[in-house]
């Protein structure tokens, strides 16, 4: 449940987690199904995908928690704003909310999120995509790291020189 909560107001990348696999995520989720009436996890065959995404020609990890069902959640890691993509990176956990991704070329690997239409000043059925590239010790995107849009400085117009003040 508490899962659910976090998901709910986040939507930024979460913070990163050193030194976690794929099997600690599955215990993670394990976990979170059977705190809720004992539940089961099932793990679609394309839950945990190797892809590189550092361009070093070694596979990283990213684990789609959209691809996980637990027997007494109906949505235990998604909702309207997508389910949340693990990315592993080396020692590196990367947390993102996407309803898709894939990993295109260009100039190097990129992994596109697709997110909620919010993300981008929409609505959630506004199409919004959010690109990530590593650099060599974190990913980065163009958003402001640990922001959002509403904390970025806005410049008021002036008032026009006919008006009253």
């Amino acid at each position: 449940m508490k899962i659910l909560l976090l998901m709910a107001v986040l939507v930024a990348p979460f913070a990163a987690h050193a030194g976690v696999t794929a099997d600690d995520i599955m215990t993670e989720a394990k976990a979170d199904c059977t705190s809720f009436d004992n539940g089961t996890v099932t793990a679609a065959p394309d839950a945990v995908t190797q892809v590189d995404l550092t361009g070093d020609g070694t596979p990283e990890t990213v684990v789609d928690w959209g691809k996980l069902s637990c027997s007494t959640m109906a949505s235990a890691w998604g909702g309207t704003g997508g389910s949340m993509i693990s990315v592993l990176i080396g020692d590196t956990r990367s947390d993102y909310m996407a309803l898709g991704w894939k990993v295109v070329d260009f100039g190097g690997p990129v992994l596109l999120l697709q997110v909620h239409g919010a993300e981008c000043g929409g609505t959630g059925s506004d199409p919004c995509v959010d690109a990530e590239v590593w650099n060599g010790q974190a990913m980065l995107s163009v958003r402001a790291v640990g922001g959002d849009e509403d904390s970025q400085p806005v410049q008021e117009d002036a008032p026009a020189a006919d008006s009253d003040p």
